[in-house]
């Protein structure tokens, strides 16, 4: 077995506590930003929103260690796998500027430039 599914196994187990109440899947995200592959074990308690992620491996792109870290953890683990790419993001979220309950009290909007520079 390789020193990186060796590493990737030793932080699964850590992680993966198999608490009650919890769900527990994994994501591996081709992060082309980065040129990695991030490999991430991620929870849920029921009836909460707040999704936890705990990063497992960051495997740089080469050709034949993704698949051997993948079927090593394969043969490890039976969650399911979620697989996300860099090349397909989300939708963005427009920034927040106006939120009283968690201190922004005040716009936080960006003044022009000409603004800025301006003292009264």
């Amino acid at each position: 077995m390789r020193e990186e599914s060796k590493l990737l196994l030793q932080r699964y187990d850590h992680y993966f506590q198999r608490e009650y109440n919890y769900r527990y899947w994994l994501r591996i995200v081709t992060n082309r930003f980065d040129n990695v592959y991030g490999f991430f074990l991620e929870s849920r308690k029921k009836g909460e929103a707040i999704v936890h992620s705990n990063e497992l491996l960051a495997l740089p792109f080469a050709s034949g260690l993704y698949d051997t870290v993948l079927h090593d953890l394969q043969a490890h683990s039976h969650l399911d796998i979620i697989y996300r790419d860099t090349a397909q993001l989300r939708k963005r979220v427009p920034a927040v500027t106006f939120d009283p309950l968690h201190g922004h009290r005040h716009s936080t909007a960006y003044l022009p430039t000409d603004k800025n520079n301006k003292r009264s």
